[in-house]
């Protein structure tokens, strides 16, 4: 890899011996080939290889000479992880731009929490990052946005939009699988409830009618998924487990329905079940997201706004809290 500048807004500094301290001390990282900070301006500019050192150590080395660096954190929604490999893959993404400090992907919480250098890179930038490697940010401005919705209601939405949206992928999959169930206990049962045909048309193709919706409905995310997982990002996840399970089940029973391979029995029930039943995963752990969302947005707001301080000698006073609106005015 190439080596990179970036430029620094630096603070802290009041002589030009402050300017020295911080180039030599940033010059001592192995793979920072150049340094310059200047006093008049307060900024600064560092040539490094990004396979030797990273953004957070030269900022870390700022901090230990005994000045700061102009950062901003914030905090980012992103939906469509469905395990801890998407949150490596958007960590991965957000750490690869330029300006950006740390980042930390959390799945529980479908949140970024990424640091940055607002002289370089812009939340526009993280954004298109995450969408780059195939997810989708809760694009946010700063406080409120011009409908009138904070960045948590925002979040509060998508996460509320995945809940109704999983619901409903759910209860289609299992009013189709319902028959396939009813079925397959038949057949393990011996029960003899039904025949080779229901109405006519011959089992296999009734359970070809059934699971084919559930396939491409429920399996389309997950198709989706892994093909941004292994086209683009070059690793498998879960959704490539799921896609490939199912797939096989569906493929198999199919060319046996249409003939082609000698077979003594229909997989549609199974590959049915594997969507169905995963997508009720997905719907109760978006639902205890939005849940505990909730709960932690009420625990906040129960926060007092002053606090009763006992001095030495014995009187109180009442101060605004740190998050109080007064505190900060």
């Amino acid at each position: 890899m190439t080596d990179r500048t970036i430029r620094l807004e630096l603070t802290g500094m009041s002589c030009a011996n402050c300017s020295g301290t911080i180039e030599d001390r940033v010059g001592e990282l192995e793979g920072v080939s150049s340094v310059d900070a200047n006093y008049a301006t307060d900024e600064g500019s560092v040539t490094y290889d990004p396979d030797q050192v990273s953004l957070s150590d030269i900022v870390d080395a700022v901090h230990d000479a005994g000045y700061g660096v102009d950062t901003e954190t914030a905090t980012i929604g992103i939906t469509d992880m469905t395990c801890s490999n998407c949150a490596q893959t958007n960590t991965e993404a957000l750490v690869g731009v330029a300006g950006v400090v740390s980042a930390d992907v959390n799945y529980a919480t479908d949140e970024a929490q990424v640091t940055y250098l607002p002289s370089v890179t812009s939340l526009s930038e993280l954004y298109d990052a995450v969408e780059a490697a195939g997810y989708s940010p809760v694009r946010e401005g700063g406080g409120d946005s011009d409908d009138g919705q904070s960045s948590e209601d925002r979040r509060d939405a998508a996460r509320n939009a995945e809940v109704r949206k999983q619901r409903r992928l759910t209860l289609f999959g299992a009013a189709l699988s319902l028959p396939l169930l009813v079925f397959m206990t038949d057949h393990l049962l011996s029960l003899g409830l039904f025949e080779a045909t229901l109405f006519g048309v011959p089992l296999g193709w009734v359970q070809f009618a059934l699971a084919t919706p559930v396939q491409i409905a429920l399996g389309k995310p997950f198709y989706e998924n892994a093909y941004k997982a292994l086209v683009k990002n070059r690793r498998a996840n879960m959704d490539v487990l799921i896609a490939l399970g199912s797939t096989t089940a569906y493929g198999y029973s199919v060319i046996a329905l249409l003939g082609l391979i000698a077979s003594t029995g229909l997989y549609f029930d199974t590959a049915a079940f594997i969507l169905v039943f995963i997508t009720l995963g997905n719907f109760l752990e978006a639902r205890s997201k939005s849940q505990a969302g909730a709960a932690i947005r009420e625990l906040l707001e129960m926060e007092a706004d002053t606090a009763t301080v006992v001095r030495e000698d014995g009187t109180e006073a009442e101060i605004p809290s740190t998050r109080s609106p007064s505190a900060t005015g």
